[in-house]
């Protein structure tokens, strides 16, 4: 199985066919990624590269399939096409070291399910999500519940990371606006600037507690608990933003099902450039209460992906456990032959 690169332009659809396909080409479109030749539902194409079109059901969630010769290649969109919803996207389309690639479908990363409307509400249901597996505190939770999605049940597994919860903030509000002002008297002392730049890097310390706090390592143990039942998938995990709680998740899921490093990493990153438009509009609420530099650095820290975070967690791994393999097997409990569930379920 090989990827098929698929993206958006507002209603229309591109594709990306190799050179190596033989032309013309018949991409067959389904709610389902079992596709075979005989599926009715298809678009023609006549030259290789970047084809545009036009989405033949916006409605719903399309799987694309290209069968040439003995070669097939399969994708969908990486991001899901919802508008209130700035990083909620699927986790197929990896490769592993063995040269197998992650489902498309079934696995899902996003931020927090209560901002969507009546009819993204709607578009999730018709993916036929059975588990939604949110790491919010139980605060985050109380101040914006999830909406509802038919046939899916919500389980909370709370890592317990303040530093993220606090970087979750969707709006400034009245207890923010006092942090505001207590960082600003912070700065006014030499001592207290050194301080908060000091700071800047207290999301690498957060991810490193993701690896080895007590309560982190039993909710990520009950994620693949979760990922581990028989009917728990097509699911999706979250926190607030998607970015730290959910980023470590995604990157033990799709570490332990065999994918290098490097594209967890590229995983990881891709939701800075999905969450760039909401943290700008979050800092030009904060400017809004102080012009201070020092302060608005350390805000901005806490609302970006940086490969620096990331690495402060690969670092606790290896520092505590060698690898990842390791980690997963002594610090997670997972055993070789859940591990050959996780891939024969999760993988092509």
């Amino acid at each position: 199985m090989q990827m098929l690169q698929v993206e958006r332009e507002a209603d229309h659809l591109k594709i990306n066919l190799p050179d190596s396909v033989r032309l013309p080409a018949k991409v067959y479109y389904s709610r389902e990624d079992s596709m075979t030749e005989s599926t009715t539902s298809f678009l023609e194409f006549r030259e290789a590269g970047w084809q545009m079109f036009k989405d033949p059901d916006p409605k719903t969630r399309l799987y694309f399939k290209l069968f040439s010769g003995s070669d097939v290649f399969i994708g969908a969109e990486r991001r899901l096409p919802l508008d209130h919803l700035y990083n909620c996207r699927d986790l197929g389309g990896y490769y592993t070291a063995r040269g197998q690639m992650t489902r498309w479908g079934l696995v899902f990363r996003s931020d927090a399910l209560h901002q969507i409307d009546e009819e993204e509400q709607k578009y999730i249901e018709r993916l036929g999500i059975k588990r939604i597996i949110d790491f919010r505190s139980p605060q985050e939770i109380a101040k914006d519940p999830n909406k509802s999605i038919l046939l899916s049940e919500t389980v909370n597994f709370n890592p317990h990371a303040d530093v993220a919860q606090q970087a979750s903030t969707q709006t400034v509000s009245k207890k923010d606006e006092e942090k505001i002002a207590q960082l600003e008297e912070l700065v006014r002392t030499d001592a207290g600037r050194e301080q908060l730049v000091k700071n800047r890097n207290v999301m690498s310390k957060q991810m490193e507690q993701l690896v080895l706090g007590e309560k982190a390592v039993n909710a990520y143990q009950r994620f693949f608990s979760t990922l581990l039942e028989a009917d728990s998938a097509p699911l999706i995990f979250h926190c607030q933003g998607g970015k730290d709680r959910t980023g470590w998740a995604a990157a033990i899921y799709l570490s332990a099902l065999g994918v290098d490093k490097d594209q967890v990493y590229q995983d990881y990153l891709l939701t800075d450039k999905m969450n760039a438009p909401r943290n700008a509009k979050r800092m030009a609420i904060y400017k809004k209460y102080t012009d201070n530099e020092d302060v608005l650095a350390f805000l901005s820290s806490l609302q970006l992906t940086k490969k620096e975070y990331l690495d402060g967690a690969f670092n606790a791994v290896e520092k505590t456990f060698g690898t990842m393999e390791k980690y997963l097997k002594l610090s997670l409990g997972i055993t070789d032959k859940q591990l050959d569930l996780l891939r024969e379920k999760y993988l092509y």
